[in-house]
């Protein structure tokens, strides 16, 4: 999957960019859906894009932030209203239960940090959004911190993409 889109987006130059707003936005939204798509992976992909002269540095910087921003909110705004249809299928899957037990009690213990911490971590990338909405965390708050992970994330993955940029498709 992932030597597929790095050669969709190299292939499609900055058309590929879209990959690095909609992958983030839809891994943080549909967190079922987004267990399988590779949004970090776009994300490191739009920064050897920039590399290779397909996009800027900066389009793919504000692209990735915009794609994990609403990602987020997007999940946020679906754990609020749905949330036991959208717990339910996240427990039944193989470790599930688990998974989001885990993120449920990082989201009690920690709150806002939790938004932080999950935006760098794989399963919880996919959970703590729509946990957050499901625990009714204030929005606010939540928009803060998912502000401030997106920043943080968003340049340091797709800086990671431009430094191996050169062993990259194109």
């Amino acid at each position: 999957m992932t030597a597929w889109l790095a050669e969709q987006m190299a292939a499609h130059g900055g058309v590929g960019i879209l990959a690095v707003v909609l992958l983030p936005a839809l891994e943080a939204a549909l967190p079922v859906i987004g267990a399988l798509l590779p949004g970090q992976t776009a994300v490191v992909l739009g920064g050897m894009l920039a590399w290779q002269g397909h996009v800027t540095v900066e389009a793919a910087l504000l692209t990735a932030l915009i794609g994990a921003v609403l990602g987020n909110l997007a999940g946020y705004a679906v754990g609020r209203r749905w949330k036991g249809r959208v717990l339910a299928p996240l427990q039944a899957r193989a470790g599930g239960r688990r998974y989001t037990e885990r993120a449920l009690g990082l989201i009690e213990r920690r709150g806002a940090g939790a938004v932080f911490v999950g935006r760098f971590t794989a399963v919880l990338r996919t959970l703590v959004p729509t946990l957050c909405g499901a625990t009714r965390m204030p929005l606010r708050r939540y928009l803060l911190w998912s502000v401030v992970s997106s920043a943080v994330w968003a340049p340091a993955f797709v800086l990671i993409g431009y430094v191996i940029g050169p062993a990259g498709p194109g």
